[in-house]
């Protein structure tokens, strides 16, 4: 019991700490800091510059990415010692794997001078590191390990809401996770104001003829329209978690991930109110984050459910048995 009590802490330790480091790249974009150090990996030649001024965004970033990088590399050694499934074991080494390429990724941005394609890579990496990590988080939580809700097995008559209630999260969280690879071409093209206004674009729904050929418009137009369908998908979803008899999936994780939801507008919507202040991009980039790892959450819990339905579910030579001794 120590062990998992051990493994679940540092768990939710490294989690914490890849959700701090996603904030502190959101305000290396949003501060404009990307290149206030120009070589890569040391600083101005040091492994320590003076941290002043779009420095200390940087640099701050990477002394968070190589902490967070060795922690994820020591969780390999917890889970080994701690953790008995082995699917848990290997989320943490592809945690491992996702965070180094991550790192390999943020070095590339510098050395080439922040390409959006390369910048947009490590932006959409970082998620998958995120939502890593949190699985992991959450597969060694004491839910986690019961199967996703306290008090253990599902009654088989829920298989087919669990079906439908996840295949609508899978589709909802895969929305997400274009919607912000979408976001992050966005913001590494310099259309983040390519549209000025909102919820209106140029005065009107759209964009005229004209104002589509303007630099940055059809991106950022585009990400709007990804905003509506995401929002569609999720409160579709969450409505589907109400027909599955887990109070925790339908009460907590879905009313998490609708607030989420209005959150993440508000927040896009004052980012250009405000001409992207970088207190509100950054903001806006981290409630994404939490958006899309709530829906990674509920799709995993999902899953353990339709599993163990399945193991209760009867076979048909078990079926065909049962009605035979049922007498006549």
């Amino acid at each position: 019991m120590q062990r998992e009590n051990f493994v679940r802490v540092y768990a939710r330790i490294v989690a914490i700490g890849v959700f701090v480091l996603l904030v502190a790249g959101a305000l290396v974009t949003s501060t404009e800091s990307g290149l206030a150090v120009p070589d890569w990996p040391l600083s101005y030649g040091r492994v320590m510059p003076p941290m002043v001024g779009g420095i200390l965004f940087e640099h701050g970033h990477r002394v968070i990415a190589a902490a967070l990088s060795l922690l994820v590399g020591i969780q390999i050694a917890v889970l080994w010692w701690g953790e008995p499934r082995r699917s848990v074991r290997r989320l943490g080494l592809l945690a491992f794997a996702a965070i180094l390429g991550q790192a390999v990724l943020g070095g590339l941005t510098v050395l080439l001078q922040l390409p959006p394609s390369v910048s947009s890579a490590h932006a959409a990496l970082a998620q998958i590191v995120f939502a890593l990590v949190c699985t992991i988080a959450w597969k060694t939580s004491r839910t986690g390990r019961e199967g996703g809700e306290s008090g253990g097995s599902v009654p088989v008559r829920d298989r087919p809401a669990l079906d439908l209630a996840l295949r609508r999260v899978l589709q909802a969280t895969a929305a997400i996770y274009a919607q912000i690879v979408l976001g992050a071409v966005m913001r590494h093209t310099g259309a983040g104001l390519a549209i000025p206004d909102f919820p209106l674009s140029f005065g009107g729904l759209a964009p005229s003829a004209e104002e589509f050929g303007l630099p940055g418009v059809a991106i950022h137009f585009a990400h709007r329209l990804g905003a509506l369908l995401v929002a569609v998908l999720i409160v579709r979803a969450v409505s589907s978690l109400a027909c599955v008899e887990r109070p925790m999936l339908s009460t907590r994780l879905g009313s998490t991930w609708i607030v989420l939801l209005l959150a993440q507008i508000l927040l896009g919507a004052f980012s250009i109110y405000t001409r992207k202040m970088p207190a509100l991009t950054a903001a806006h980039l981290a409630t994404g984050a939490l958006c899309f790892v709530t829906g990674v959450l509920i799709a995993v819990s999902l899953a353990d459910a339709r599993r163990s339905t399945s193991s209760l579910a009867p076979s048909p030579e078990e079926g065909r048995s049962f009605v035979q001794r049922v007498p006549a």
